[in-house]
């Protein structure tokens, strides 16, 4: 049966009719009508709404710079700062005379670090209008950046010259002179540019920010309080007291700054964060579960990570994995759940392929992600990869100049390696950006202490302990420095005081023994530890300590009795052993001790530790063929013992035995994990093997571990000179001799320095 349809060429028409409307439709008329909507979301804070407008307006006109700019403004306030900088730049290259977008790119490159791309925008910006002082501070702060500190001060002075009035142009030189070192005069061009403006919040918070740079933190509190008073509603202002709260420890006084940010893009996170921080985690997780509840809003991916986290924090571990693999099957490109799977896989010590899976993946999903190269770094870290760790960092530190953790990592990488002038260096711009952070402090001395200049490293620790007198570890470094500068009394009261502070600073305990001994008052020194040992008698290091001094008192047989014991009780005390060989060889006991120790390995219910001792006097007396069948036969009994293994590994690697040794001294390395020996060891294998690159990783890592030991810097300096590095191989043996000019090897040490080679 045929179908009536007497309408249709009726239907036909109209459609085609609207059809051709639509196509005939001026394109400025569209994007006008786009511009007008996406405005209206703007306005009313809907940005993705806003967003998909002013995209649409792009797309009709492609051309349309003020679609372009209004886009990166929007962009700029939801707190997407990459796409904010395409915009303006955009906008910027087609409407030249957008002076606000030419600007507002270049500040967008200067916050990310991109220095050189931030001139190049600043100087067309100059050449556009020469009298505008805000390219010339632009420009200037460019300069700063790409530390031609002399060159931005002058274009600072210039925009100053412009309008001696504008405030902003003397915050900016301030800044500069800051940067090269000229404080006094930076503060004063601060103090100026609050006089100028001080309507405007700007001016305090830049004067704030100088002061709290400087240590003068009730100044800068003041100058804050004074800003909240010019404009209470300023999330500038409200950020940085929170800020400053929450350094200063004052966690209390943070919370309504927190508050007053929540109708800000990322303030009801940041507040679910302060209550984390403070402990408040139910009151963090309603404020998150309001986020999550709205699965439209554009925070409640995030908040559903901060969900994941207080439940790993409250040990409900699974159902953090749960809720982390939720966001990344239904978002798999969301970096920052990709970041938050591999710092969980991390803590756990869980597997370490996975974990760089995630974190290589949260970088191709964002390679602009600080958090995600930082992230793909710690895991290096943990796989003992030193050259890839460094890379990641150093990309994490281009992305954000002010990244102190990674600061941080790079001064310790450096420093292992025996760089002494580039760890000082990320150790200073790390101090400078977390200027209350006590490690960062540490590592200037330690880096300063490696160069040699113990009267900087001083004075840097002094001004430090006045600002924070109740840090333990400016004390134990500081103690540490003095007895290296013979300055016994002095470092006793420094490592009493990293005691007081902290009863568990174990280093702290090796220091005032060291300088009871150095004394010759052995009976303080024993008396010290007997009492530390009444309070924390599971303290195994102590006993070692212990066993030191009553070495050096003369009581052989109570340290023998007292190491004999706690290597029977614990394989993996290596300075047990150490301690025990030493003894032997010296009492020329070695018969004596294999025969009692067999005897103690059959008694034993633990016999791994006494079989190794046996092993270890057997190297210790030169037959190496003996210690290595013992080894052999304790290990493949109990193929996990730690300081076998590692023994074993290193008679392999001077045998040709270097695939064997390399898996040995992994085993050494997982059972001993901190440890310095195993690293070693693994870095002799890779070297007998001809892995040299492999061997300057490992030996890297036994240098962070045990920083003052001599022999781990001669290993290191010939893998770099079988590797051709001979700059970095001299420098290698140059430290060694500096730590100790008769440890062994350092004849070869001097020979090869003395000669100019390497081979």
């Amino acid at each position: 049966m045929r179908v009536r349809r007497s309408h249709d060429p009726i239907i036909a028409v109209l459609a085609l009719t609207i059809a051709l409307a639509s196509c005939s439709k001026d394109p400025d008329v569209q994007a006008r009508e786009y511009l007008a909507s996406a405005d209206k979301y703007a306005d009313s804070k809907q940005y993705e709404a806003a967003i998909i407008e002013y995209r649409n307006a792009i797309k009709v006109r492609p051309d349309l710079a003020e679609a372009h700019y209004r886009l990166a403004k929007v962009y700029e306030t939801s707190g997407d700062p990459v796409n904010a900088y395409s915009s303006y730049a955009r906008a910027a290259d087609l409407e030249p005379t957008n002076m606000d977008a030419q600007l507002k790119a270049g500040a967008l490159l200067i916050a990310g670090g991109e220095y050189d791309m931030a001139r190049r925008r600043a100087e067309l910006a100059v050449r556009a209008d020469a009298q505008n002082p805000s390219a010339h501070i632009l420009l200037g702060n460019a300069l700063a950046g790409l530390n031609e500190t002399s060159r931005a001060i002058e274009q600072m002075e210039q925009a100053i010259a412009l309008d001696p009035s504008y405030a902003p142009a003397w915050s900016a030189l301030g800044a500069a002179r800051f940067v090269g070192g000229r404080r006094e005069k930076a503060g004063e061009a601060f103090r100026k540019a609050v006089d100028l403006s001080p309507a405007s919040v700007e001016p305090y918070l830049a004067l704030a920010n100088y002061q709290w740079a400087t240590g003068e933190q009730t100044a800068a509190e003041k100058t804050l309080a004074r800003a909240l008073a010019v404009d209470g509603s300023s999330p500038a202002v409200h950020r940085a007291l929170a800020l400053f709260y929450i350094v200063s420890k004052r966690f209390a006084e943070a919370e309504p700054h927190f508050k007053a940010l929540v109708d800000e893009p990322g303030g009801v996170l940041a507040l679910a964060d302060y209550y984390t921080g403070v402990g408040r985690n139910d009151d963090a997780i309603s404020l998150l579960q309001t986020l999550v509840d709205d699965p439209k809003h554009p925070e409640s991916k995030a908040a559903r990570l901060r969900l994941a986290a207080a439940d790993y924090q409250a040990g409900r571990k699974q159902q953090a994995y749960a809720l982390v693999d939720a966001v990344i099957k239904e978002n798999p490109t969301y970096a920052d759940a990709r970041i938050a799977k591999a710092r969980m896989l991390l803590l756990d010590g869980g597997e370490l392929t996975e974990a760089e899976e995630h974190a290589r993946k949260a970088v191709e999903s964002d390679r602009t992600s600080a958090a995600a190269h930082y992230t793909l770094g710690l895991v290096a870290l943990r796989e003992r990869d030193t050259a890839a760790a460094e890379k990641a960092f150093r990309e994490v530190l281009r992305l954000n100049p002010r990244a102190g953790a990674a600061q941080l990592q790079l001064a310790r990488l450096q420093l292992a390696r025996g760089d002494a002038a580039a760890a000082l260096s990320a150790a200073e711009q790390a101090a400078r950006q977390l200027p209350n952070d006590q490690e960062a402090a540490v590592l200037v001395s330690r880096s300063l202490r490696a160069q040699g200049d113990l009267p900087r490293a001083e004075r840097e620790l002094n001004a430090r302990i006045e600002k924070t007198p109740d840090a333990a570890p400016l004390h134990l470094e500081l103690g540490e420095l003095l007895l290296q500068r013979g300055r016994a009394p002095e470092a006793r009261q420094s490592f009493e005081r990293a005691l007081q502070l902290d009863p568990s600073l174990h280093q702290a305990k090796v220091g005032l023994v060291t300088v009871d001994v150095a004394e010759r008052d052995l009976e303080a020194a024993a008396k010290r530890i007997a009492d530390w040992r009444a309070r924390a008698p599971e303290d195994r290091r102590l006993i070692v300590l212990a066993a030191r001094v009553d070495l050096v008192s003369g009581r052989a047989a109570d340290a023998e009795r007292a190491l004999r014991e706690l290597v029977s009780n614990d394989a993996s005390q290596l300075d047990a052993y150490d301690l025990l060989g030493q003894l032997y060889l010296s009492q020329g006991l070695a018969d004596r001790a294999i025969a009692e120790y067999k005897v103690l390995a059959e008694r034993s219910n633990q016999p791994a530790g006494a079989l190794t001792m046996i092993g270890m006097i057997y190297e210790a007396r030169g037959d190496r063929d003996a210690a290595r069948k013992q080894y052999e036969a304790l290990l493949a009994d109990s193929p996990r013992s730690g300081v076998a293994a590692n023994n074993l590994a290193w008679i392999y690697a001077e045998s040709n035995r270097a695939d064997e040794a390399i898996r040995l001294a992994t085993i050494a390395q997982e059972e001993l994990r901190g440890r310095a020996e195993p690293e070693d060891t693994l870095g002799w294998a890779y070297y007998h093997k001809g892995l040299t690159g492999h061997a300057i990783g490992a030996f890297e890592r036994a240098i962070v571990r045990s920083p003052r030991n001599p022999l781990y810097y001669y290993h290191l300096g010939l893998a770099h000179a079988k590797a051709g590095n001979t700059d970095k191989a001299h420098d290698a043996f140059r430290q060694a001799l500096e730590i100790k000019a008769d440890f062994a090897g350092a004849d070869d040490a001097r020979a090869r320095l003395a000669g100019g080679g390497t081979n």
